[in-house]
């Protein structure tokens, strides 16, 4: 009995395993640890012969020729395991189906082929045996000889080849049209509404034009700058006055202030924050808007820069919202928004400049949002509560909530002021 070395099955088949065809096959009969773990004959099969022959009452001799003819030869079946059917010859030089000796010898395969020659000579040996014997008469009878005679071979003549070209070109010619019918040029035919005048498109021309670049140059001019916001306070402050159309009661504003500017670091920019001055001055706020933005743009973070260009913005936004013009009342509203970001901006930068509150509250409320500046009007009248300027601009946002008496109690405790005396007999 033999093991598989791969998959470890037990056959009697000693060429090839018939699970896996591997030849790395062990021989069990020869290893002694094995020979007491598998038994070599069947178990039992002695006690069977004995009770076969008490029963039937034969000798030993007569029983043991009876099984000797009874067994089958196991390297003879014709199918199963160990069976010739099974035979499995590996050519595979390694790995699972090969042999664990290498390569097979040529001896081993000239032993197999062998065994297939002896087989095939006794099958001819059988047939020869068995081949009936002819008569004696008929085998003493000389054959006839018989002559076969090859017919001539037939030869082939060519065919005539047929003159089937003409004579002369005349032929020919004759065949083909002198005529041929020219395209008609009649453009008539066409509607006129189905008519498609265009010349070719020079597809080089278009792609081969040069790269241009706009650049879009604000000029002071114009009428509408972007981030140019500004309260309109040439006339002292933006004054909220009373409107005969709509009835609604408004105080007059002390005016924005801007502050000074500290350029020790950044002398380079003197020359645009001297313009940026006397554009306020003449009341120019486009101008001074573009002078302050090139200052902020060089000298990041400054809460005074930021402080003059939101006031430049908030007096521009101003302007464009008392304008005649609607599509620039329409505009006026981003450029408020404009001029309170960059209010906010500077509050941020210093939030306990006096100015820089006054001024956001200021632009808050002109834009319309009332609550946001009350708020903001209130924090700097905490910390500087004896500012007329603070205590009128909180008045004004009450009145704007339409708390007109709470604005007419806060403006009695701070008379002298000529806008505050102002606004107390607007109240009364």
């Amino acid at each position: 009995m033999f093991e598989c070395g791969i998959c470890g099955l037990l056959s009697l088949n000693a060429i090839s395993c018939p699970a896996c065809g591997s030849q790395n096959l062990k021989d069990l009969s020869v290893s002694e640890a094995e020979n007491s773990d598998l038994p070599i004959e069947i178990p039992g099969l002695d006690d069977a012969v004995n009770s076969w022959r008490e029963i039937e009452g034969n000798d030993d001799e007569s029983v043991d020729e009876k099984l000797e003819h009874s067994r089958p030869d196991t390297k003879t079946l014709p199918f199963g395991y160990s069976g010739e059917s099974n035979f499995q010859v590996s050519r595979l030089p390694f790995g699972i189906g090969s042999q664990a000796e290498g390569i097979p010898f040529d001896n081993e395969i000239v032993s197999v082929d062998d065994g297939f020659n002896q087989q095939a000579d006794s099958d001819t040996v059988f047939a020869t045996d068995v081949a009936p014997q002819e008569p004696e008469g008929i085998a003493d009878k000389p054959l006839l000889e018989v002559v076969i005679k090859r017919p001539e071979p037939i030869r082939i003549q060519p065919l005539p080849e047929d003159n089937n070209e003409p004579q002369d070109g005349s032929q020919s010619d004759s065949e083909l049209p002198t005529d041929f019918e020219q395209p008609s040029e009649n453009v008539d035919d066409i509607p006129e509404e189905w008519r498609i005048s265009a010349s070719e498109v020079n597809m080089a021309e278009i792609y081969s034009t040069e790269q241009e670049f706009v650049e879009v140059i604000h000029h002071h001019e114009e009428d509408v700058v972007v981030f140019d916001h500004a309260d309109n306070q040439s006339v002292g402050a933006s004054q909220l006055v009373l409107d005969d159309d709509v009835n609604i009661l408004s105080l007059e504003l002390h005016p924005a202030r801007a502050l000074d500017v500290d350029i020790s670091r950044h002398p380079e920019c003197r020359d645009d924050l001297d313009a940026g001055y006397f554009a306020i001055a003449k009341n120019s706020w486009s101008e001074a808007a573009i002078n302050f933005q090139k200052v902020a743009a060089r000298m990041h973070g400054d809460p005074a820069v930021y402080n003059n260009y939101g006031l430049s913005l908030l007096q521009r936004a101003i302007e464009m919202a008392r304008d005649s013009d609607e599509s620039t009342q329409i505009l006026a509203t981003s450029q408020f928004e404009s001029a309170i970001l960059a209010l906010r901006e500077a509050a941020k930068s210093d939030p306990d400049e006096p100015v820089i509150l006054l001024n956001l509250a200021h632009a808050l409320l002109v834009s319309g949002r009332s609550e946001k500046a009350l708020k903001i009007v209130e924090v700097h009248n905490k910390k500087y509560p004896n500012s007329f300027e603070g205590v009128n601009l909180e008045a004004a946002a009450l009145v704007s909530l339409g708390q007109s008496v709470n604005a007419k109690t806060k403006l009695s405790r701070y008379r002298g002021d000529a806008i505050v005396d102002e606004n107390l007999a607007r109240l009364l």
